[in-house]
């Protein structure tokens, strides 16, 4: 039996769920379409159920069902990478199930965090590999301090990981480049049958150049053609292309900094019209502040104009 593969390099858009107005019901078409929109756009593939995509706040049935939705509508080309978060062993082995009946290709696992900082490195690798021994799918660790208790995984711990047969890469979303650069350039990762992917497309850029090999970013699901054009432009060599591009990423990623996931919904409207309403579920349910909205809206412009050109 051959090794499972890791999903293709490139960039990856962990899309959010569109509510209907009402604030609950889910906007199924919205999502779909968004979803068609950046396939054409030179998307790789979602993450879908990720903390962009509220998937805490979502049933097990509506979890499936949009990844249902979401396959049936996109080639197969088109990778779907099911978000995992779980804390509990069996529960998150249950959902990997129910989303790879759904269409889902791997398992983007957050893992078992209740416990916070309490938890030790080997519990966090006893853990995943439990989880990947049984997994019904490649897995992804996900690693996001930010939603996770500041639980984060040591590049030790993802070099250890990254030997099981059934781990085949990492989103890494935390901003410390020393930690990219000891898994990017590490030889065992290198060796393994491993991708490593940033979740800031800020950083996208200057941790292609210590072996990582894309980006998962929510900023993409505005303005996908730029991120794939910094990509591409490093794939062809043209360095100083790309970094005029990844300036301008950088500067609207502020967007994220500032108003989170809600921003990232109002900045996929404005620029796309996806979605009747920008907000979530309660208690992710009040608009972005109209301070911090304004104080980026300027990075905001400019990587629109940047996208248009495209």
């Amino acid at each position: 039996m051959s090794l499972p593969s890791p999903p293709p390099a490139g960039v990856y858009t962990p899309i959010p769920t569109f509510f209907k107005k009402d604030g609950y019901a889910i906007d199924y078409d919205a999502i779909v379409a968004h979803c068609q929109f950046l396939h054409k756009a030179g998307i790789q593939g979602a993450a879908i159920h990720g903390s962009t995509g509220e998937g805490v706040h979502l049933t097990r049935t509506e979890r499936v069902e949009v990844i249902k939705r979401v396959r049936a509508a996109l080639p197969a080309d088109f990778v779907i990478l099911g978000g995992v978060v779980q804390n509990s062993l069996q529960e998150a082995l249950d959902e990997v199930e129910a989303l790879k009946s759904a269409g889902a290709a791997y398992a983007l696992t957050l893992g078992s965090n209740y416990f916070g900082l309490a938890i030790k490195q080997q519990g966090i690798i006893d853990w995943f590999t439990s989880f990947a021994d049984k997994s019904a799918l490649p897995v992804l660790l996900y690693v996001y301090p930010g939603v996770s208790n500041g639980l984060s995984l040591s590049p030790e711990t993802i070099i250890h990981l990254s030997a099981h047969k059934n781990i085949v890469g990492c989103k890494i979303s935390h901003g410390d480049v020393s930690h990219h650069t000891l898994i990017g350039l590490s030889p065992e990762i290198q060796k393994n049958n491993f991708l490593p992917l940033t979740g800031l497309g800020q950083l996208l850029l200057p941790v292609l150049t210590v072996g990582f090999k894309g980006t998962v970013d929510a900023i993409s699901g505005a303005f996908p053609k730029i991120y794939v054009k910094v990509f591409n432009l490093f794939q062809e060599g043209k360095i100083d292309e790309a970094r005029k591009y990844q300036l301008v990423i950088s500067r609207a990623e502020e967007i994220v900094v500032k108003s989170g996931v809600i921003g990232i919904k109002t900045a996929i409207h404005k620029a796309t019209g996806f979605g009747e309403s920008v907000l979530g579920r309660a208690p992710l349910n009040q608009d972005v502040d109209a301070g911090a909205w304004a104080s980026t809206l300027g990075y905001f412009d400019a990587i629109t104009e940047v996208e248009n050109s495209l």
